[in-house]
């Protein structure tokens, strides 16, 4: 066969399935896995995760502590008995005492659950947003992975065929043992590259499937690609919503608003209170003599009384005045609204270079597409051509081949940079994209 022939053919094994397939690449999905999108996986991350469920129950908790902090305080029985050892005499004593709690008591404590319940219901939503967050960066590292797993796949197999192309020419005398050794340590770096990329997709995977909740040994297969989701938020609109609905700044707020609720509540406890009583004595009274009656006759002097009564006691915040408790409250209450100044700020730096990353990311990955790939594909497909022509060694179209494969890694990082840039914006902002 003539040697114009034979570098025809080794190109077409080398370089065909590549120039074809290198733009998509979707790793097949496990034997036995049901495929399941980025969002469904989330949202059965957020309905089996641990942590929100744990957070969930707080909310439970406070929510009872709610109902309680609005029940009166409970009237008590005193009951009592006296018996004189020296003789017969006796007293039976029953007595209620209902706390009035007054001065807005009562108020002071509902409204420290009330916003102790609103801060558990947020911490709930910035659980949800932190996980969400981890998770879709999580399944964009896969994805990368087993987007250049498939790259390198389908390079491996190219230059496989060609490898065997070549080395039944070998031995034909068509092509010199030279150009045979050289695309056999190719075959082999690839060999090597896909071993270690595969490792890499896998260790991703089991990360993924534990922040998803699942155990390392169930199967998943990810739908979806990097390319990145829309984002319909301007940065002034992210950065306003951010600061008015972002769950850690609902959650500062919360805490404002309990620490203030706390100082109403301690001052009500140093005002004065009172509680109201009601009693009964039953006495049973006498001497050790007898007595006349009316006919003329004696009796014993011991008779029987009946008495009831009624007061009020007064707690006098004379000496404790809760000063203390007070001074605690306030500075509490300094200290959140410093903190929550402080959220602000991270809030604002935060959407801000979200925002700016999401637009770098966006000009890299147009640079990409418009200009360096297709540029790498032509220099590729110009080299190829100027090998089949007997100008060129193999080794300049395997030199060539690798700078492919290296401007495609790079726009496989581009597109995961746009892909983060987006989950950092939701994250940031504390939405959901569309």
């Amino acid at each position: 066969m003539p040697v114009q022939w034979c570098r025809t053919l080794v190109l077409i094994g080398l370089l065909g399935v590549s120039l074809v397939g290198a733009g998509k690449a979707v790793a097949q999905a496990p034997r036995g896995a049901e495929e399941i999108t980025i969002d469904a996986l989330v949202a059965r991350a957020l309905a089996d995760s641990p942590d929100v469920q744990a957070a969930q129950a707080e909310v439970d908790a406070a929510q009872e502590r709610l109902q309680q902090a609005g029940l009166r305080p409970n009237p008590m029985l005193d009951l009592g008995v006296q018996q004189n050892v020296a003789g017969p005499d006796n007293n039976l004593t029953a007595s209620v005492t209902l706390p009035l709690d007054l001065n807005g008591r009562k108020a002071g404590r509902v409204g420290v659950a009330e916003r102790e319940l609103e801060m558990k219901r947020a911490q709930v939503a910035e659980r949800s947003r932190r996980l969400r967050a981890e998770l879709r960066m999580k399944a964009g590292e896969f994805l990368a992975a087993r987007r250049n797993v498939r790259f390198t796949e389908e390079l491996l197999q190219a230059n496989s065929v060609a490898l065997d192309l070549l080395r039944q020419k070998v031995r034909q005398g068509g092509a010199p043992p030279l150009e045979e050794n050289l695309l056999r340590v190719e075959v082999n770096r690839l060999e090597a590259s896909r071993r270690r990329l595969v490792s890499q997709a896998e260790v991703l995977a089991l990360q993924l499937k534990a922040l998803a909740g699942l155990g390392p040994e169930a199967p998943l297969a990810l739908q979806g690609d990097l390319r990145p989701a829309p984002v319909h938020l301007d940065r002034e609109e992210g950065l306003a919503q951010a600061l008015s609905a972002r769950p850690d700044v609902v959650i500062a707020r919360a805490e404002v608003a309990m620490a203030e609720a706390t100082i109403l509540k301690e001052q009500a406890e140093g005002r004065w209170d009172a509680s109201v009583n009601v009693g009964y004595m039953r006495q049973d009274f006498g001497y050790d003599l007898r007595g006349l009656t009316a006919n003329g006759g004696t009796r014993p002097i011991q008779d029987v009384f009946h008495y009831v009564g009624a007061g009020v006691s007064i707690t006098l915040p004379v000496r404790n005045q809760n000063q203390g408790s007070i001074a605690a409250a306030r500075a509490s209450a300094l200290a959140a609204q410093r903190r929550l100044t402080s959220i602000m700020l991270i809030i604002r730096q935060e959407v801000t270079a979200a925002f700016t990353q999401y637009d770098a990311a966006q000009r890299a990955l147009d640079v990409y597409r418009q200009d360096v790939r297709e540029s790498a594909r032509q220099n590729l497909e110009v080299v190829r051509k100027t090998y089949d022509l007997g100008r060129v060694a193999l080794l300049d179209v395997i030199a060539e081949q690798r700078r492919y494969i290296e401007i495609d890694t790079g726009y496989t990082e581009s597109l995961k940079q746009a892909y983060d840039a987006a989950v950092e914006i939701e994250r940031a902002v504390g939405t959901v994209s569309d």
